[in-house]
C-alpha cells in the first residue's frame, strides 16, 4: 500500500465515528391492518381473555329511556363559554352527513352496509346531543349507568376500511347493536358511548417534578430532547395553546365536533396538564419540562367514541405519530380499529389511560391501543389493575402546566398516559425509522418491574413494567446505523454498518467535515445478517468521510 493510500485509509478510518439521524418524511397511506416495515413483529400481548368484547360489555345490561341531563351528570368537565356557544349550533356540520334512520326490521337487509356512513364522513350528532344534554342511558350488569350518544350504533363490516355509523330510533340502540353482531358480515358493533376523563385533583405533597428523577429523563435528554418533526396530539377539549411553557411547540389542531381547524384556545386544566407532561418546553428557563420538545397539537372532542375515532383518523392523515387520549374507552373495538389505522397509515401509536381505581373493570387487552397504569414516586401502583394494562408510568401527584399560564399538581392515569406518549415521541425523534412495534419492543425490553415482579413478564398491575426513559433512549440510540468497518481494496472503498430490516439505507460522502454531504449514487450494497456493506467504486484519492443514512419505509 502506497503512502497516498495509507493516508487515505487513516482519513477514512476517522469517519467511523459518524452516525446519521435522518428523517426522510413519512410513508404514504397503506391499507388498514398492514404493518409497515419487514422487521416489525406482532405486538407482545398479555394473557388472552376468553370472552367476546360485545358479550362482556353488554350481557345483562338493559337500556333506560333517553333523557336530558345537567352538565354534572354528563361525566365531563365544563367549558361553559364554549358550551353556551355550541348550544346554538345547528345539527348540521360542514363536510359531514347525518346517517338516515334504519328500522330494526331492516338490520337484516343484505344491502345494509350501503346505508352505513363511514365515521370520517358521518355527523353522528354527538356534539349536538352533548351540548344539549341529550343522552342515551345503559344500565350495566354491575349497576352502573353508562351514557351514550342516542340513535347511533357504531359498526365495522368485514373488509370495510372504516368503522361506520348506523342511525336507529331512540330507545332501540342496544337492540340494534345486538342484532348487528349476529350478522356474519359484521366484525363488531357497539354503542357510541361517552367516556370519562381519567383524572382527579390533588393537593401538592412535593414541590418538583419527581417523575423525571424516577424515569431518568436527564440521561435521555443527553441523547435527544425531542424534535419538532414528531407530532403528538392531545385528544380532549383543547389545551391552553398560548401557555408560555407550551406555545413554542404548539401547532394548529382540529375540532372533530365542528370539522374545522383550531388555531387558539384558552383551554381547560385537564388537557393543559396532559400537554405539559408530554411536551412542555425543555431548557427554556420557564416553568416545567415535558418529556421532550416534540410538536404538540389539540384535537377537540366531547367524549363520544365516534369522535375519538375520527380524531385518530385525522391525526393519521396529518403527520401525527403519537395520539394521546386520556379518557376511558381503552377496551373499545372502534378505537382499536382507529389504532390499527394509525399504525398502518402513519406508523404511529395510540396511547390511552389505563383506568383509575374507581373505573369500571376492563375485560380485554386491545392489540392496537396502549393503556398506561399509574405509579407514585415509590413505584407503587395507584390505579386499576386488569388485562388492559400494557405499561406503567408516573401519574400520581405529578406537576405540570395549567390554564391561565399557571402550574399545578394532579393525579390520574390521564397523566401517566401523556408521560408515556412524550417518551415515545423522543424515541421516534432519536430514530424516526423506528416503527410502532420497534418502539414497543424497546420499551418492553428496558422497562422496570417494581416490587419483585419478574422482569420481562407481563402482569395486570404494571403490564410489561414501569417505563425507563433513560434505558429506552439508549436502546433507541443503538438502533441508528453506525459505521463499523472500512477497507480500501483495489481502488475501492468498502463501508460496513449495522443493519436492521425495514428502513432504506444509503451511503453519503464528503471531502471535509465542513463540506456538503452527497449520496454515492453508484454505490453497490449488500446485506449479511445485521450488517450492510457498501462498495464505493471510485473513492477520492485524498480526503473523504462517509456516513450511512437510514430512511423510514
Amino acid at each position: 500500500m502506497t503512502r497516498k493510500f495509507l493516508l487515505a485509509f487513516l482519513l477514512f478510518t476517522a469517519a467511523l465515528i459518524f452516525v446519521l439521524r435522518q428523517n426522510n418524511g413519512w410513508p404514504g397511506s397503506s391499507r388498514s391492518g398492514q404493518k409497515s416495515g419487514a422487521d416489525e413483529q406482532p405486538r407482545p400481548r398479555s394473557a388472552p381473555v376468553p370472552v367476546t368484547q360485545f358479550s362482556s360489555r353488554y350481557d345483562g345490561a338493559r337500556q333506560l329511556a333517553t333523557t336530558d341531563l345537567p352538565l354534572e351528570a354528563s361525566q365531563s368537565s365544563p367549558d361553559s363559554a364554549r358550551d353556551d356557544m355550541q348550544k346554538l349550533i345547528a345539527r348540521r356540520v360542514a363536510g359531514r352527513r347525518i346517517p338516515e334512520k334504519v328500522a330494526i326490521s331492516g338490520l337484516g337487509s343484505p344491502n345494509l352496509s350501503e346505508r352505513v356512513v363511514p365515521l370520517p364522513e358521518a355527523n353522528t350528532l354527538s356534539g349536538f346531543n352533548f351540548h344539549n344534554r341529550r343522552f342515551g342511558r345503559l344500565l350495566t350488569a354491575a349497576g352502573n349507568v353508562q351514557l351514550f350518544n342516542p340513535e347511533i350504533v357504531l359498526v365495522k363490516f368485514k373488509g370495510a376500511r372504516h368503522v361506520g355509523a348506523i342511525r336507529v330510533e331512540s330507545g332501540q340502540e342496544l337492540q340494534a347493536a345486538r342484532a348487528l353482531v349476529r350478522r356474519s358480515d359484521v366484525e363488531f358493533a357497539e354503542l357510541d358511548a361517552y367516556e370519562r376523563r381519567e383524572s382527579f385533583p390533588d393537593d401538592p405533597l412535593i414541590t418538583n417534578q419527581w417523575h423525571h428523577q424516577v424515569l431518568g429523563s436527564t440521561q435521555a435528554w443527553a441523547l435527544n430532547r425531542g424534535e419538532s418533526f414528531i407530532r403528538i396530539a392531545i385528544v380532549d377539549a383543547p389545551f391552553q395553546m398560548d401557555h408560555p411553557d407550551l406555545s413554542p411547540d404548539v401547532v394548529n389542531g382540529w375540532d372533530e365536533d365542528q370539522n374545522v381547524s383550531i388555531t387558539n384556545s384558552s383551554g381547560i386544566d385537564h388537557s393543559t396538564l396532559c400537554a405539559g407532561l408530554a411536551a412542555a418546553v425543555i431548557n427554556n428557563g420557564v416553568g416545567v419540562a415535558g418529556m421532550g420538545n416534540c410538536a404538540i397539537l389539540p384535537i377537540n372532542i366531547n367524549g363520544a367514541i365516534s369522535e375519538m375515532y375520527d380524531a385518530v383518523i385525522w391525526a393519521a392523515s396529518n403527520g401525527v405519530r403519537v395520539v394521546n387520549i386520556s379518557w376511558t374507552g381503552g377496551d373499545s373495538d372502534t378505537l382499536n380499529a382507529a389504532g390499527a389505522y394509525l399504525e398502518s397509515t402513519d406508523r404511529g401509536l395510540l396511547v390511552m389511560s389505563g383506568g383509575n381505581q374507581n373505573a369500571s373493570p376492563y375485560v380485554t387487552n386491545q392489540p392496537d391501543i396502549y393503556c398506561i397504569s399509574m405509579t407514585d414516586s415509590a413505584d407503587n401502583m395507584q390505579s386499576l389493575a386488569g388485562p388492559q394494562v400494557d405499561f406503567a408510568a408516573p401519574g400520581w401527584n405529578v406537576y405540570s402546566t395549567m390554564t391561565g399560564g399557571g402550574y399545578g399538581f394532579a393525579s390520574g392515569t390521564s397523566y401517566s398516559a401523556p408521560i408515556f406518549a412524550g417518551v415515545v415521541g423522543v424515541l421516534l425523534s432519536i430514530n424516526p425509522t423506528l416503527g410502532p412495534d420497534d418502539v414497543i419492543t424497546i420499551l418492553r425490553e428496558t422497562a422496570h418491574q417494581p416490587n419483585g415482579w419478574p422482569s420481562g413478564q407481563w402482569n395486570e398491575f404494571y403490564g410489561w413494567g414501569r417505563i425507563d426513559f433513560a434505558a429506552a433512549a439508549a436502546a433507541a440510540e443503538a438502533t441508528l446505523p453506525t459505521i463499523t468497518n472500512l477497507v480500501l481494496n483495489s481502488g475501492q472503498a468498502r463501508v460496513t454498518a449495522n443493519y436492521r430490516p425495514g428502513p432504506t439505507y444509503s451511503l453519503y460522502r464528503c471531502d471535509s467535515l465542513e463540506g456538503n454531504w452527497y449520496p454515492v449514487t453508484n454505490a453497490v450494497s449488500a446485506t449479511n445478517g445485521n450488517a450492510i456493506s457498501f462498495i464505493d467504486p471510485s473513492p477520492p484519492k485524498l480526503n473523504a468521510f462517509y456516513r450511512v443514512r437510514a430512511a423510514g419505509p
